[in-house]
């Protein structure tokens, strides 16, 4: 696969699992990769529409590991570091090539109203209350 094609398949996925997660957690108070972000003077990302909702990043190391044998057969898969494959021992030689692609996607989590007597009357560690 050519460094393009790979390129625009990732993407092509990664935004359709965007969209996916959009629709599915729909009505849940989630709100992924929101528009209108804005960022304080200390580098925290908030919402700030009818109150104020920090937003955080999420990122994803994605490993792509393609293998060809002998020009035979070849195959792509996907790993994230947590799991671990098997070894199997044939008379053919192997070629692997092994990318990673790291992304964020910024997420707003549900929020609830902070219960009776345990919000701040006054400001901490420079964050608006």
């Amino acid at each position: 696969m050519e460094l393009k094609d790979f390129i625009k398949s990732t993407l092509s996925q990664i935004t359709l699992w965007v969209k996916e997660a959009q629709d599915e957690l729909k009505g849940s108070g989630v709100i992924i990769n929101p528009s209108g972000l804005k960022t304080d003077s200390k580098g925290f990302k908030h919402l700030q529409t009818n109150g104020f909702r920090y937003v955080q990043d999420i990122e994803i190391n994605v490993g792509i590991v393609a293998t060809d044998n002998d020009g035979k057969k070849a195959g792509i898969g996907v790993f994230t570091g947590l799991f671990t494959g098997g070894v199997q021992a044939n008379e053919s030689s192997s070629n692997q090539t092994i990318n990673s692609i790291k992304f964020t996607i910024p997420v707003s989590l549900p929020a609830v109203d902070t219960p009776e007597g345990l919000g701040h009357s006054t400001r901490v560690s420079g964050l608006p209350i």
